[in-house]
């Protein structure tokens, strides 16, 4: 995506300089084992200080089950499902994540490995991997600004999916929208004129990045109400009623940073967890 234009007129796309087709490197899985558009997101997971407190309040709060998977007693972690449909991962860290905690976005990429090298050509921090899980290989980066994300050589979950299920909306809150999709356009290969890519569109002052028809994330300038100066990746989770999670929310240890707010359909809030990690409820 080096060559290619983001032009600010609405609706234009990030258009291919040219009509090359990348070239698979060495060591890629084959076609179709992404489970993903390349690019898109494909996971989301949260670092949390109690496990079982955290389980107790996505539960309350978002109607959330969780049931326990397997590995290091030093780690529990557990699946988050609603209605039965994956919506991510909760494990129990022993470290103190302070302002930076947050509901993690993680990306298909073909080879985790050569997009490791990318983001650090491009100032990227690496906090954790490449590493081999059952699942393919992980990584963990910090970005511009600091906003943390992952790379997944695959979906761990073919079910999980941006805005159908109960994930609604993955949003990059950033100082600057063009410059954030370069930086991973660049290294996740958005729009790189490759039928399995991912598409990127300018279009109501955001950056749209779609997986064919579905829209799977967004770039927009500015940060979430009440998080002044914390630019980060940030989740939005569909409810069927926006008022009554934000009261549930605050009686369950959490916080209501913005009240419910908007049409009935689409009435927001934003709301912080036990341990002040934010996000997003949308009654749809």
């Amino acid at each position: 995506m080096g060559d290619r234009t983001l032009r600010r007129g609405g609706g234009t796309r990030l258009i291919p300089a040219g009509d090359r087709k990348p070239v698979a490197s060495a060591g890629s899985p084959p076609p179709g084992t992404l489970g993903k558009a390349r690019g898109a997101p494909c996971w989301l997971s949260l670092a949390s200080r109690d496990l079982k407190a955290a389980q107790e309040f996505y539960g309350r709060v978002l109607g959330w089950c969780h049931v326990p998977l397997l590995g290091s007693p030093r780690r529990p972690r557990a699946l988050a499902l609603k209605a039965g449909v994956p919506v991510g991962t909760i494990s129990e860290t022993a470290c103190d994540l302070g302002v930076h905690a947050a509901w993690t976005p993680y990306f298909a990429v073909e080879n985790v490995d050569g997009a490791v090298t990318r983001l650090r050509e491009r100032g990227a921090t690496v906090a954790v991997g490449p590493l081999a899980t059952d699942a393919g290989r992980i990584a963990v980066v910090a970005g511009p600004e600091g906003a943390v994300f992952g790379l997944r050589q695959r979906a761990p979950d073919e079910h999980w999916t941006v805005g159908d299920g109960p994930v609604a909306c993955l949003e990059l809150h950033t100082r600057d929208i063009f410059a954030a999709a370069l930086f991973y356009g660049g290294a996740l290969g958005w729009a790189d004129g490759s039928a399995d890519s991912c598409e990127v569109e300018y279009a109501d002052g955001r950056i749209l990045v779609r997986d064919g028809l579905r829209t799977v994330a967004a770039l927009r300038d500015g940060t979430p109400p009440g998080f002044e100066g914390r630019h980060r990746w940030h989740a939005c989770f569909r409810v069927a009623d926006a008022d009554a999670a934000a009261a549930a929310a605050v009686a369950w240890g959490g916080r209501v940073v913005s009240p419910p707010q908007g049409p009935p359909h689409r009435r927001e809030a934003v709301l912080e967890d036990r341990e002040g990690i934010p996000f997003t409820v949308v009654a749809s």
